[in-house]
């Protein structure tokens, strides 16, 4: 079965977006690359296509609800979930979405067992945000197109709060970070300050000092990779375990980065009612938290 589209002129990708509205750009993207659009009986595998307007379109009939991933039944956190979308409370240690170097089971093969998340692509239904494998805390994930396109538009915009709590080294005072981040050029895994990168805001409040130490409530307003650990490390205080953008510690005070995704807010994409998310602190920051006051107690 395929659909037929005619008398339209323009780009093929922006063409399809008309005739799939609950699509996503980038599933759109993927459907004609693959080889499923034909234009005048000729398979067309470029978005940008220039489409005449006396021309016939043929989408082959996708299915979007076929999914390619394994599913695997490991215990989750579900904090809220409706037929739009879900919010998790994802532990350390969880890939949020697969990728040729993950071999462990990821976010996403776990929640296709227990619940529907949009198709946006084959390897990342649902995603609209990500946190990094040793950082935990809360997530929203789409179920649906239109609730996809919603939040994507809605972290755009920056109507989405996401706040966090962090363990840093040092003593500081509450402040904003704002420089831009990019692909470190020497090391391409990693992130780095750079003044051709792309703008990243950090918002930053002392909860707690401890020692030689600082608790802080951190809230972003760009979402870029390993924002916070990349803005923290670059003012000097970086988050504690972080092996990567962190210090070398004499002892090791806990088994992964210290961060933890503590409040999530945003607008429900179907109602828009404001919905407000939040997480307790994991025991093994808890135990690091209280570990450093033992401490300082005793230092004084």
């Amino acid at each position: 079965m395929e659909r037929v589209l005619t008398g339209k002129e323009g780009r093929l990708d922006i063409i399809l977006k008309e005739l799939f509205p609950d699509l996503s750009r980038e599933k759109i993207k993927d459907i004609i690359e693959s080889g499923k659009v034909c234009v005048d009986d000729r398979i067309i595998t470029k978005p940008s296509f220039k489409v005449k307007s006396d021309s016939i379109i043929k989408v082959e009939e996708i299915d979007i609800h076929k999914n390619v991933l394994q599913s695997y039944d490991v215990p989750i956190s579900i904090v809220y979930e409706d037929e739009s979308i879900v919010v998790v409370d994802k532990p350390a240690g969880l890939v949020v979405h697969p990728a040729p170097s993950v071999k462990d089971p990821t976010l996403v093969n776990v929640l296709i067992g227990k619940t529907v998340l949009a198709p946006i692509n084959d390897v990342r239904p649902g995603i609209v945000h990500r946190l990094d494998k040793d950082t935990s805390g809360l997530m929203v994930l789409a179920k649906t197109f239109q609730s996809y396109n919603n939040l994507v538009k809605q972290i755009q915009d920056r109507e989405v709060t996401k706040e966090y709590i962090a363990v840093v080294h040092g003593k500081t005072k509450s402040g904003t970070i704002s420089v831009p981040i990019g692909r470190s050029p020497s090391d391409r895994t990693k992130m780095k300050v750079l003044p051709a990168g792309r703008i990243a805001v950090t918002h930053y409040e002392v909860l707690e000092v401890i020692g030689n130490y600082s608790i802080l409530r951190v809230r972003i307003e760009t979402g870029r990779t390993h924002q916070i650990r990349v803005h923290l490390a670059y003012i000097g205080h970086p988050v504690v375990g972080d092996k990567v953008y962190g210090i070398e510690e004499k002892e090791k005070l806990i088994d992964r980065q210290a961060l933890h995704s503590s409040r999530l807010s945003f607008l429900h994409p179907i109602t828009q009612e404001r919905l407000e998310f939040s997480s307790p602190l994991p025991k093994d920051i808890e135990n690091l938290i209280e570990k450093l006051r033992r401490r300082s107690w005793i230092d004084l």
